[in-house]
């Protein structure tokens, strides 16, 4: 308010009401007078059934309806009230918050589709990894042959490799891609991957495991 002057509200009509509304049973001119004697109300509304509606906060996801919707009464300043183009400012502004929101929302879709995609893609690989030696079996291996080497997992052979990225990849062998990776000790690795499609089989396997102790497969 300036020297007495009231701020005054700028009506849009058939609006989709903003998010975080203040909600009372006050009737409609009780309603208006509850936003202008509170500093801090942004604007109000009253709709019969709902009741009275006032927000001081940000007005977030107001626009306008093709039908129906509720009258929108904006708190302006009281010089403002007369100014010609103050209902094109109040309308750029909403189309300007609708864009941003919209904007907001599309990285956001995209960030957890871009999450999903990498959880599928490495569920596939498990599922490739678990396929490629489902015919493989410790049980007739002579254990004296394995008791020099060390086991890792899954998951730290594709930490080390980058999620065997391809820009990694060293070299095609006979039972699949080798890539070069790194432990989390900071040991430089080849990684040969056991590839499904190999034609070779789990004795000629073994004796490629004995003679290069340097890689892991």
């Amino acid at each position: 308010e300036v020297e007495g002057k009231q701020d005054g509200f700028f009506k849009l009509e058939t609006m989709k009401v903003p998010y975080f509304a203040e909600r009372s049973s006050a009737n409609e001119d009780k309603c208006k007078d509850q936003c202008s004697n509170n500093c801090s109300c942004k604007a109000y509304a009253y709709e019969i059934g709902v009741g009275c509606m006032i927000w001081t906060h940000n007005l977030i996801d107001i626009r306008k309806l093709p039908s129906g919707g509720t009258n929108l009464y904006i708190r302006v300043a009281h010089e403002e009230l007369d100014r010609k183009d103050m209902k094109l400012v109040i309308i750029l502004s909403v189309i300007v918050g609708i864009i941003a929101i919209a904007i907001c929302t599309f990285f956001a879709w995209r960030w957890f589709a871009k999450r999903k995609a990498m959880k599928e893609n490495s569920k596939v690989q498990r599922l490739d990894l678990g396929e490629a030696y489902a015919n493989f079996s410790t049980e007739k291996v002579n254990p004296a042959r394995l008791q020099d080497l060390l086991v890792f997992n899954f998951e730290e052979l594709a930490n080390a490799t980058n999620n065997f990225q391809l820009a990694n990849k060293l070299g095609q062998g006979g039972f699949g891609p080798v890539y070069k990776g790194k432990l989390q000790d900071g040991q430089e690795i080849a990684v040969k991957r056991l590839s499904k499609a190999s034609g070779q089989g789990q004795e000629e396997f073994m004796n490629e495991v004995m003679i290069h102790k340097d890689k892991v497969f």
